[in-house]
């Protein structure tokens, strides 16, 4: 019992003999040194997925124009990660994991991204600042197959698999679909606003009748009718793609004119880019959703881990044995989904619960207890701030990005850093992996 730690050492080996705690409790969590890094990042800003005019239908002004193709980082974006990857290193010297500076010994550092433009650029930029004039070798991740870290294959899902998904959301929601946007009216309201450029008072689909009102749009939520899992329809969809769009304008550095046809302060931004967690929460966290997602991916960063902990398993580690920093570059989803799987949340400051931004990156650290020998898992969320990302701040001690230490629930000890001991870990992702594989 804990308030034996308040005793006098003495008094509480007393307390042990009669019962009254374990001599474990009055134990402090050791000390651990960092082994290994793996670095699970989001690409950096893009321009929106959309065709150009694709959503010009939902707003009474056209979107503004990107100086990139749709989907692609832009070379603000490319920028931003280049200054994340500087940080990472001086970061990770500091600690003793890496030198200060000069091109790392082979196998050391280890580079996987999806095979798409944005990905693969984010990595390119990641690594300008990790290991600035040095040939890094950049790998890209298959879209199909078992190397496919990335990609959302379920083209081998059941009809169950479906089914489930879609079960499992809708218990979520009291199994009505329109609640999702009942549940978020307010937010929703601000968006109808901010789309039509209209006050409260004077807010109706008859201002403009060419142009779709997002509040009408159907809510239903079923097993996905093709290669997918889980189809979608709500306002609170739709509304989450807009929300990112102007929280990319905004990150990009584009005038205020242009962020949502300057009809929204930074405040407000923060408020309708909650609108996108909320959708992401319910359509990617959802536990049975999100490991169907990312079992893989979870396993294939724990067999990391374990390699890196000495374990003879390279048939699914990611890197070779010998590396000490590993970046992987994926999406949001690939975050969302891991996260969802272990039940990891964060807070930032100025932004909604568990955010996902551009150039984002889930840290996981493997440390080594020396006096018992084991070996534990510490995670943290970082991420510049908007401003950060708007204004191009370079990243230093004195001017850290965001960080959010991550208790991992059913694993971590209270520890400052949350430690999670590994075999724990091991035990935690064959529990939740098993929720569903078919895919």
């Amino acid at each position: 019992m804990t308030f034996c730690l308040r005793l006098p050492q003495l008094l509480c080996a007393l307390a042990v003999l009669l019962g009254c705690c374990s001599a474990a409790a009055g134990e402090q969590p050791e000390q651990s040194d960092l082994q290994w890094v793996l670095v699970l990042s989001r690409h950096g800003v893009r321009s929106p997925t959309a065709q150009p005019g694709a959503l010009d239908a939902f707003a009474t002004k056209p979107w503004p124009a990107w100086p990139v193709p749709p989907g692609y980082l832009t070379p603000h974006g490319k920028q931003l990660m280049r200054i994340m990857g500087a940080w990472y290193r001086d970061y990770y010297a500091n600690a003793g994991l890496l030198p200060i500076q000069g091109c790392l010994p082979n196998n050391t550092l280890f580079v996987l991204a999806d095979d798409e433009q944005r990905t693969l650029e984010s990595a390119r930029g990641l690594m300008m600042g990790f290991e600035p004039g040095c040939d890094v070798d950049i790998r890209a991740s298959p879209k199909k197959g078992p190397q496919a870290l990335f990609a959302h294959d379920f083209s081998q899902a059941t009809d169950e698999d479906r089914a489930l998904a879609a079960a499992a959301v809708l218990g979520r929601i009291g199994g009505d679909p329109s609640r999702l946007a009942l549940a978020n009216a307010s937010s929703l309201e601000l968006m109808q606003q901010t789309l039509f450029g209209c006050q409260p008072t004077a807010c109706d689909p008859s201002l403009v009748k060419d142009r779709k009102w997002l509040k009408n749009q159907a809510s239903s939520i079923s097993p996905a009718q093709d290669d997918g899992l889980l189809s979608i329809k709500s306002p609170l969809h739709n509304a989450s793609t807009f929300a990112e769009n102007f929280y990319l304008e905004y990150t990009e550095g584009m005038p205020m004119s242009d962020v949502a046809w300057g009809r929204i302060t930074p405040a407000q931004l923060g408020q309708l880019i909650a609108l996108h967690s909320l959708y992401s929460d319910i359509s990617l966290r959802t536990p049975e959703v999100a490991s169907a997602y990312a079992s893989d991916l979870a396993e294939g960063i724990l067999a990391t881990l374990q390699q890196a902990a000495g374990a003879d398993i390279s048939n699914k580690a990611i890197g070779p044995a010998k590396a000490k920093i590993v970046f992987l570059v994926g999406h949001d989803t690939n975050i969302e989904t891991l996260a969802g799987m272990l039940d990891l949340h964060w807070l930032l400051p100025e932004q909604p619960a568990d955010p996902t931004s551009p150039g984002g990156a889930l840290v996981f650290e493997l440390r080594h207890r020396k006096q018992s020998g084991q070996y534990v898992v510490r995670a943290y969320y970082v991420a510049q701030s908007m401003d950060q990302m708007r204004n191009t701040t370079t990243l230093d001690r004195a001017h850290p990005p965001s960080m959010a230490p991550i208790f991992i629930p059913g694993c971590s000890d209270a520890s400052a850093g949350y430690d999670c001991p590994l075999d724990r870990l091991s035990d935690l992702v064959q529990q939740r992996s098993g929720l569903t594989k078919s895919h």
